[in-house]
């Protein structure tokens, strides 16, 4: 019961002392801690340039890409139902349409079809590229973050 009392007592005479001693205490500690919070400020405030650049740059180039997507879509669709008659021999109502191209015009209109492949797997792989800096932009925010 002494021991209990004597704490009580102990902690009623700490109080005053601590109360004057705390602002300076904080004040010490922040001294301190405040080169590397600044540092850290400055570091953080970078990384939010940068990514603001990087996202600025990804729009351009997705509006790009939105756009010529936009654009062969119509054309693909057309060389799509175009050689669609070329394929199926036999077809009454595709005929007279298969008819009036000649050989060589198969041949343009394969050959712009492998042309207009090529643009869209190059479409894809940007599609692609830009995924993965997506991602890689997201893990950046998550760490800054």
């Amino acid at each position: 019961m002494v021991v209990p009392r004597a704490k009580a007592l102990a902690g009623l005479a700490w109080r005053p002392v601590m109360a004057r001693l705390r602002p300076r205490i904080e004040q010490i500690a922040t001294d301190r801690i405040q080169p590397e919070l600044d540092r850290l400020h400055t570091h953080i405030a970078d990384l939010r340039r940068d990514v603001e650049q990087a996202t600025k740059e990804l729009d351009g180039h997705v509006k790009w890409l939105y756009d010529e997507q936009r654009r062969l879509a119509p054309h693909l669709a057309a060389l799509e139902a175009r050689i669609a008659a070329f394929e199926r021999p036999g077809s009454v109502a595709r005929l007279a349409e298969r008819l009036e191209y000649a050989p060589d015009e198969v041949e343009e209109v394969r050959a712009e079809h492998a042309r207009i492949r090529a643009r869209l797997a190059a479409v894809s792989k940007y599609e692609e590229r830009l995924a993965r800096l997506e991602e890689d932009l997201a893990a950046r925010r998550q760490v800054a973050g």
